[in-house]
């Protein structure tokens, strides 16, 4: 008798390492926010903040760039401080202590101020946006498990967020300066060894 095949459905994409960096990022941007819900607009000033000069050269210059990101990403901290912010997170995990009655570790407390180890919900839109770039992208990749899944990049992913129908931050994107058409040129180019952009 065959052993039941495991279902692997809910595995719809996998992100590139950039993309990675920056979906880690936008839980920080959630968490200074006091949200548990990661928006569209976080995931983007994520972009922004990991890979700045990956998607410079889509905009005008830096500073378009870094309004559009202060007005409708809602974040005005520098990208650099984000960074500082998500590196020391990332090696300064809070501690799992069992308080023990009596014991020095009793009363201490677990440190608020962190984003590591809590879970994330993601927006209808950010989903949204999510199922286009799966349709679009030109790339696929193996996953580990197995099964060949769209590969999402950072330019991918903004190319999305302006075709998704309905997504009001996408008439922004594409009002911002973006030079869209370079933009989808690099993002929906087949790549020879997608791959490598997985780890």
């Amino acid at each position: 008798m065959h052993p039941a095949k495991k279902d692997y459905s809910w595995i719809r994409h996998f992100e590139s390492r950039h993309l990675r960096t920056a979906s880690a990022i936008s839980m920080v941007i959630a968490h200074a926010k006091q949200r548990k819900e990661i928006q569209l607009r976080d995931l983007i000033a994520g972009i922004y903040v990991a890979n700045f000069e990956r998607i410079l050269r889509f905009w005008p210059d830096a500073a378009t760039f870094e309004d559009f990101v202060v007005e409708h990403c809602d974040w005005s901290e520098h990208r650099l401080s984000t960074w500082d912010r998500w590196n020391y997170e990332s090696q300064h995990p809070p501690r799992k202590i069992i308080p023990i009655p009596f014991s020095p570790w009793f009363f201490h407390m677990r440190r608020k101020n962190t984003f590591a180890g809590k879970m994330f919900s993601r927006s209808d839109d950010l989903k949204r946006v999510y199922a286009t770039a799966e349709e679009i992208s030109p790339n696929k990749v193996a996953h580990a498990v197995g099964v060949i899944v769209p590969l999402i990049t950072p330019e991918l992913f903004l190319v999305a967020t302006a075709r998704t129908d309905g997504i009001e931050f996408g008439t922004r994107l594409r009002d911002s300066g973006i030079n869209l058409l370079l933009l989808e040129q690099v993002a929906l180019q087949p790549l020879q060894q997608p791959d490598k952009l997985m780890f």
